[in-house]
């Protein structure tokens, strides 16, 4: 019976591998990948490894691999599928297709969770403040290669409408946070000031987020020492921030989505650090009072950087007020500090969200804008030509003019079909709101498959590891109307040549191309937790959790399929997430 289970489990193992990536049956190496089932599955059952399996780690392997089936299927069942059209063969396949992918994920997670506790990164720590200068330092002097060749920065449609709205050419608006056009306008206008020179202002801008990200890294490095994790990791964080290609493009690109991922990394690690020295409840007897210098270390940056992350990004606002209620709850020992610092971070976005805005007449974003996922559904029907109730034709045609909607349909991306409704049907939009639900609804429930395909299509990036998209590559100043230019200090051949090698080895190197799949990320996050809860430390699952939030909002609403800088902040707030599994509360 032992061996028929084994040999059954190779067997699914094997078929869905083959479905998965498209091999033929008569490929050889699936003789090979099947001898390795065998091998993997008959050490994992047995009595050795079975004995070592805590109580818990059955039930949270079978969770991980029922989400990291689903989203395998959901990405790939039309290569699973191929050429089949007969609706019993397509449900068998993916039957044995979702049981092999289940044993392949189950027994992975087993093997992963127990190779945690053999993990061991804490202790003997070297405590000197200096190796969080030396992060400063290494990422500053590796990014400023990135800065000398995009001089004054990386500036794209969206950066340069940005800078229109700081010189004054077009009217204030929080489509492109305001706060951060006015963080360009202030450190622009000083530069200005200074020299006279609008390139001077714009690069003035551009050393400052410099600044910020590395003092962000360096952060980190001393909330890993107070931590007591290990010098090497901590050497391996150093160079991760100094090296990686993307974190040195985007140093210099002036875009809001890299103070954000700064702000929601240091977020986490401030999280993190009332964990070390004790504040939370499910372990600590009695909460230690905060010292004075832990409100200039401590305090001031969680308040900054819970503040800048929902201004930043309206997603942020999201994450960080969905994960208010767990972190009160997680700290609740801690109520006589915790009440008040959240209640100043609350009332400073409030502050500035209304009564300011509403003073300066800044404009908001439209409410089109938050519709990026329903409308691509609706489109897809339209542009597939398939079949609507009258009353329900009449109503998508007050929304957008139809006859344009199968040219300007674009699965990965909404703008297109937003920008279709701006042009004729925003003003019944806004005045038919629930009715807008109501009939996509409605619509949706005659249309399944096509609202499925179209949500894979428009979010797929950032929960399937396996997508192919570019990352880093936006170079110098876009074309504008405002007399910007790219001015490149450091330039010719070569250097264009080595950064193009850079921004190109991640395609052609395994494991390292990891490193820049958001997919792959959000699924190491998900098993960080999933760890956390393994071992009883809620409180340890709840630094990773804001910025869980903060990429399930994503996946809900955005507008593009594969913007990595929208995912940015889970990479640069990796090295937290990574090591709070093994961090414990000081005492």
């Amino acid at each position: 019976m032992y061996r028929l289970k084994l040999f059954l489990n190779s067997f699914l193992a094997l078929f869905a591998v083959m479905r998965l990536t498209g091999m033929e049956t008569r490929n050889p190496v699936s003789i090979i990948i099947f001898i390795i089932f065998l091998f993997i599955f008959s050490g994992l059952n047995s009595d050795s490894t079975e004995s070592h399996i805590a109580s818990r780690d059955p039930y949270i392997a079978a969770v991980l691999s029922l989400i990291f089936c689903t989203f395998t299927l959901a990405a790939k069942y039309d290569t699973i599928l191929g050429t089949m059209t007969s609706t019993l063969f397509c449900a068998v396949i993916l039957l044995f297709t979702w049981f092999g992918l289940f044993l392949i994920y189950f027994y992975l997670s087993i093997w992963l969770l127990q190779a945690s506790e053999y993990l061991h990164i804490t202790g003997n720590v070297y405590s000197s403040a200096w190796l969080g200068i030396l992060t400063v330092c290494a990422c500053l002097i590796c990014w400023s290669l990135y800065f000398l060749h995009e001089y004054p920065g990386v500036m794209t449609p969206d950066s340069i409408n940005q800078y229109a709205q700081v010189i004054g050419a077009y009217a204030l608006s929080n489509h492109h946070s305001i706060v951060h056009t006015a963080l360009i306008g202030l450190f622009y206008n000083i530069g200005l000031s200074l020299t006279g020179n609008i390139h001077f202002g714009l690069a003035l801008y551009t050393l400052a987020q410099m600044l910020f990200m590395a003092l962000v890294a360096g952060y980190v490095v001393r909330t890993m020492q107070k931590a007591d994790i290990i010098t090497p990791v901590i050497i391996i964080t150093i160079l991760f921030y100094a090296l990686i290609p993307y974190h040195g493009i985007y140093a210099v690109t002036i875009w809001k989505d890299v103070p954000f991922a700064g702000c929601m990394t240091l977020f986490s690690a401030a999280l993190l650090r009332f964990l070390v020295r004790g504040n939370a409840a499910v372990t600590s007897g009695r909460a230690p009072k905060l010292r004075i210098g832990e409100y200039f270390t401590l305090v001031l940056p969680y308040v900054f950087s819970g503040v800048m992350l929902c201004l930043l990004r309206t997603n942020g606002w999201y994450a960080f007020f969905i994960s208010l209620p767990f972190i009160l709850w997680v700290y609740r020992k801690s109520w006589r500090s915790m009440i008040p610092i959240h209640a100043v971070i609350l009332l400073l976005v409030l502050f500035v969200k209304y009564p300011v805005m509403q003073v300066y007449d800044i404009k908001q974003a439209d409410f089109v804008e938050s519709l990026s996922i329903p409308l691509q559904q609706l489109a897809r029907v339209v542009a597939q030509n398939e079949g609507m109730r009258e009353e329900q034709i009449v109503f998508v045609e007050k929304l957008m003019d139809v006859t344009k909607v199968a040219a300007a349909y674009q699965p990965d991306v909404s703008d297109s079909i937003k920008n279709l409704v701006r042009e004729s049907g925003m003003d019944y939009l806004n005045a038919h709101k629930s009715e807008f639900f109501k009939n996509w609804f409605l619509i949706g429930l005659s249309h399944p498959k096509t609202y499925f395909d179209a949500f894979v299509a428009q979010t797929v990036g950032f929960w399937y590891p396996d997508v192919s998209y570019q990352a880093g590559l936006a170079d110098g100043i876009y074309p504008n109307e405002f007399g910007l230019s790219w001015q490149p200090i450091l330039g010719g051949a070569v250097i264009v040549k080595i950064r193009e090698i850079l921004f190109k080895l991640h395609d052609l190197i395994p494991l390292y191309g990891l490193l820049w799949s958001m997919g792959f990320m959000l699924w190491t996050l998900i098993f960080t937790i999933a760890l956390d809860i393994r071992n009883e430390r809620s409180s340890n699952a709840l630094v990773g959790l804001p910025m869980l939030f903060l990429m399930l909002t994503l996946i809900a609403a955005t507008p593009v399929a594969t913007e990595f800088r929208y995912a940015y902040a889970l990479f640069f707030g990796m090295p937290v997430l990574l090591i709070a599994p093994f961090v414990h509360e000081k005492g």
